[in-house]
């Protein structure tokens, strides 16, 4: 075996395969986890946005970083216009990261954001760029209605409004963001300018790209903490289960080996420790009930002799009795023809000395060692008919073979069937019908005999030792007779079909 198969070997254990398991679970867990907060802050960015938060935490960012080094350019008379132009560089080659809602960062670089200065006559002083007022003319007068959504914050602005709710609007198609900062004179608190800026929006896309370096790095540092945590910890924990199944699985191989007195010791109130309990006390009933079997083995064999002596050697000496007193009856005016009937009790005699021997040295019926059911009632019928001078008809239907332990009691119950005819029917036709269905055999035999009434006590044990062969095997015998209609015995043995197979090979 190779290095490759070994290692493939190993991790097919149960012990290796919940270890996987418990790392995959515990990985796939915190990437859930770090997808959900990805997801979660971009989400409440978005609302950020939409809600006003953003816009307004940036107009109080710039009233207190940007305007403070705007407001000496504004306050001279006329406005330093080129220190305007050199402050707007400066600006516009600023990155700043706002704090939203007090803990959530927002990167706004320098292509997000573009400032504009407007003088409290609503004369252009300077842009950074020309996206917001491309037709914008330093020191000429603004076309507000030219900019969306400038209007009215530079109205609340000029005005002196203070609050960052009334400072901005959405722009050009809700792709921007358009506000309005007044700067103010640090002397009397007039307005002398407002500085207007236009954020472009994030897009989703663009939020991901913003959060998705942070939380992919703390997604692969905690899944590699993870992954080696989570398999060192349910390598450990495996351990002692393991180590419990392995003892059962011993436990379970020695019940097998028939050694039932065998325990699992596995004091644990779990499921694993609840199931060793069943199965421990599964083995104290087996054996228990073995114990009882060995007990009534004596009993069972004598009845069992009992019932094989009644269907067999009591039927041939029944009939060797009738041949004889045939004889008897004949000898007196034809000595000749009483030879028939003598000669068919000594065949007679010679069965049951046979089978009398085969009980004694407990072999397999003679009429089964090597053929199977079928073949054996063909025989039995061929004989009987050439005592009874009636011939049977037999039909079958799906043959196949079938285990012994059917095949016999089945064999045994049709002879008890026929030995009853010639006692007590007689009847001039007798059908016998073997049907091998997929899950039973079903064995029927009839007479246009003179019937009885089934529900009327019967002295001999005949039907009643047939029953008890039918029931031994899970199956049933019903009688459906009428007097002076005939009678019809019906066997349904349940046939377990997993064994068919190697019976099937019985006389290959």
């Amino acid at each position: 075996m190779d290095l490759r198969q070994a290692w493939r070997n190993r991790f097919r254990q149960l012990r290796w395969q919940l270890t996987l398991s418990y790392t995959g679970v515990t990985v796939a867990a915190l990437v859930v986890v770090e997808l959900l907060l990805l997801g979660g802050s971009t989400a409440v960015v978005a609302v950020l946005i939409n809600t006003g938060r953003l816009p307004s935490r940036i107009i109080e960012t710039a009233a207190s970083e940007y305007v403070p080094g705007l407001r000496p350019y504004l306050q001279q008379v006329p406005p330093d216009r080129a220190g305007i132009a050199d402050w707007l560089h400066r600006f516009e080659v600023t990155t700043t990261m706002i704090q939203v809602a007090g803990a959530i960062p927002v990167r706004i670089s320098e292509g997000d954001l573009e400032g504009v200065v407007i003088g409290p006559d609503r004369r252009l002083l300077g842009l950074s760029r020309t996206d917001l007022v491309p037709d914008g003319v330093i020191g000429q007068p603004l076309d507000v209605q030219a900019v969306p959504g400038l209007a009215e914050p530079l109205r609340a602005a000029l005005s002196g409004e203070q609050q960052p709710e009334r400072l901005y609007a959405r722009g050009r198609a809700d792709d921007s963001i358009v506000m309005a900062v007044p700067v103010r004179d640090t002397a009397n608190e007039q307005v002398v300018g407002v500085l207007v800026l236009s954020l472009v929006v994030p897009t989703l896309p663009a939020l991901l790209g913003q959060l998705a370096p942070v939380l992919g790095l703390s997604l692969l540092a905690f899944t590699a903490v993870a992954g080696i945590t989570g398999t060192v910890f349910g390598y450990l924990a495996t351990r002692g289960l393991v180590h419990r199944l392995h003892r059962l699985a011993a436990a379970t191989l020695a019940w097998r080996q028939g050694e039932l007195a065998v325990q699992v010791d596995d004091r644990s109130r779990d499921e694993l420790g609840q199931l060793t309990e069943r199965l421990n006390y599964m083995a104290r009933q087996l054996q228990h009930l073995l114990d009882m079997r060995r007990e009534l083995t004596l009993v069972e064999e004598r009845n069992r002799i009992a019932r094989d002596l009644h269907d067999s050697a009591k039927q041939q000496a029944f009939a060797a009795s009738a041949q004889l007193s045939a004889a008897r009856t004949l000898l007196a005016r034809d000595p000749a023809a009483a030879v028939g009937p003598l000669e068919a009790a000594e065949r007679l005699m010679d069965d049951v000395r046979q089978e009398l021997t085969n009980l004694i040295a407990e072999l397999r019926p003679a009429a089964l060692a090597d053929q199977d059911l079928e073949a054996a009632v063909r025989a039995h019928v061929g004989a009987w008919s050439r005592q009874q001078g009636l011939a049977p008809t037999i039909r079958v239907q799906g043959k196949r073979s079938l285990p012994l332990e059917i095949e016999q009691p089945v064999y045994r119950m049709v002879q008890e069937a026929l030995a009853n005819i010639a006692r007590h029917s007689q009847a001039e036709a007798v059908e016998i019908e073997l049907d091998y269905a997929s899950d039973q055999l079903r064995c029927s035999v009839s007479d246009d005999g003179q019937g009885f009434d089934p529900a009327a006590p019967h002295r001999g044990t005949g039907l009643r030792s047939m029953r008890e062969r039918a029931a031994l095997l899970g199956g049933t015998l019903s009688v459906d007779s009428r007097i002076g209609h005939g009678t019809r015995l019906i066997v349904a043995i349940p046939v377990d079909s997993t064994r068919i197979n190697d019976e099937e090979r019985r006389f290959e």
